[in-house]
């Protein structure tokens, strides 16, 4: 450890608790220190063979926080469009920390490379990114743990969607005693069966019952609410950042232009669809609310060709007129990767100095592109997509943030908001509040993500919400 560490009361709390429970969760709140506190349970344990699985984005991050908190002493693959050439002639078993990022997990021969040193402790960062308990990164996970001494799962938003999120977790850390999938979804989360019709392949109508969870909806709250607090460590802003003023909320309504003719026939569309009969696929409904998201936007987003639009539509010119009506920096999401670039575009012809995390940059990109935001006062804006710019990043050099258009995860939206908010690296009594503003179009699909959105939020603070957590660790073993 370097001179000079020192670490905040709750953060030495926490490593004590964590030394205690060798399969746990940290999942207290983004900018807590997470990773620091990672580090240090290493050190304090002299733990030599550690290795850590992250998104891509936060490799590099990594990397950065070894070197500075303890030295380096560090190995990541370099980036490759082979993922079978990552790994190959590293030894694994040289260095204390290996970091590689998930997408390596389903490769056969990078498993089969990290499969074969034993590792003192996994560090699986951002492990929300193994929700879906079929994919092959969650599966190799499983089979990468067994015999390892310590697992370490760091998150802040455990659950997204719903208690099925929270399987593979909670598998991870108790593998004998939670193990059977279809278990866990009929006792904590809410199912309901419909029947659709289908053809078969003599052309006859079929009947089918399907089951399908219903997001936002959850059984069993309070047992599972003291089952994962058994195995979680969580602190919410509030307990940490006593003084952090909250966040102030706005939001802008914006009625939509001439493209409001376009939105009404495709949402008739959809509603004729619906109404027909006809088997109607998941996919294809999901294609149509995302054309009418886009809409929303801007209607050039539907263009196949790649014209730009002459004009800036009215969710665009109502940025354009927040940016010229304040000086503050202002960190502005959009889902939709292609919106930021036409974004990015009017600033240009504004002459506004900004930068650009869509997920298209190489992480060092990513690097600089927060260091100019963080450091250059002439960069006003950091214009992101919110899968890229939603998690890993330190831009709380902004005093706004702006949606363009929300996700349907309200933790997602927490995760882009939080980039700017409440993080102790600026100091425990140091914090300043941010606006976030929703430029929100009234009678739209928009207002159906808002439902969803707060159903979610009503559900997940029953299941994560701290309750009679220690009785539950005084009584499951």
């Amino acid at each position: 450890m370097k001179p000079n560490t020192l670490l905040y009361p709750y953060q030495q709390e926490d490593i004590k608790w964590m030394k205690a429970h060798p399969r746990c969760l940290n999942s207290n709140f983004m900018g807590a220190g997470k990773t620091v506190e990672a580090l240090m349970l290493t050190e304090e344990l002299n733990l030599r063979h550690v290795l850590v699985i992250c998104p891509k984005s936060l490799v590099n991050e990594w990397f950065t926080q070894i070197d500075t908190w303890l030295d380096g002493d560090a190995l990541t693959p370099h980036e490759s469009s082979q993922y079978e050439h990552r790994l190959s002639g590293l030894d694994l078993k040289g260095p204390r920390f290996v970091i590689v990022n998930y997408d390596l997990l389903p490769n056969p021969k990078c498993w089969t490379a990290l499969q074969s040193v034993k590792w003192d402790l996994i560090i699986m960062d951002e492990a929300h990114r193994l929700k879906n308990h079929k994919a092959k990164r969650t599966r190799n996970a499983y089979l990468l743990s067994p015999g390892v001494p310590r697992v370490l799962l760091m998150t802040g938003t455990p659950i997204q969607n719903s208690p099925a999120d929270l399987f593979p977790l909670m598998h991870l850390m108790s593998p004998s005693k939670y193990h059977n999938y279809h278990w866990w979804v009929n006792t904590f989360c809410v199912v309901e069966e419909e029947e659709i019709w289908m053809r078969g392949l003599d052309g006859k109508p079929r009947s089918r019952i399907i089951r399908r969870i219903i997001p936002g909806k959850i059984n069993h709250t309070e047992e599972l609410n003291q089952l994962l607090h058994y195995y979680m460590i969580r602190r919410e802003k509030h307990e940490v950042l006593k003084d952090l003023p909250p966040k102030q909320y706005r939001t802008i309504p914006v009625e939509l232009g001439p493209e409001k003719k376009q939105y009404l026939e495709m949402q008739n569309e959809l509603f004729a669809l619906l109404d027909s009969g006809e088997l109607v696929t998941a996919p294809k409904v999901i294609a149509q609310l995302t054309r009418l998201r886009q809409i929303c936007c801007d209607s050039n987003l539907l263009s196949s060709n790649g014209s730009k639009p002459s004009t800036p539509s009215n969710k665009t010119q109502a940025l354009l007129d927040l940016l010229d009506d304040s000086n503050d920096k202002m960190l502005v999401y959009s889902y939709f990767a292609e919106y930021i670039r036409m974004l990015s575009s009017e600033l240009t012809k504004k002459g506004m100095k900004h930068v650009v995390i869509t997920g298209k940059e190489k992480s060092s990109e990513r690097v600089i592109a927060q260091q100019a935001f963080q450091n250059d006062p002439s960069v006003r804006v950091c214009l992101g997509s919110i899968g890229a710019a939603g998690e890993g990043l330190t831009l709380t050099e902004a005093k706004v943030v702006v949606f363009m258009d929300r996700f349907w995860n309200p933790k997602v939206n927490e995760q882009c908001e939080d980039r700017a908010y409440g993080r102790v690296n600026k100091g425990l009594e140091q914090n300043e509040s941010v606006l976030v503003i929703d430029l929100f179009n009234q009678s739209t699909i928009e207002e159906h993500v808002h439902s969803i959105v707060h159903s979610k939020e009503e559900m997940i603070e029953a299941v994560m919400t701290k309750r009679i957590v220690d009785a539950m660790r005084r009584t499951v073993k």
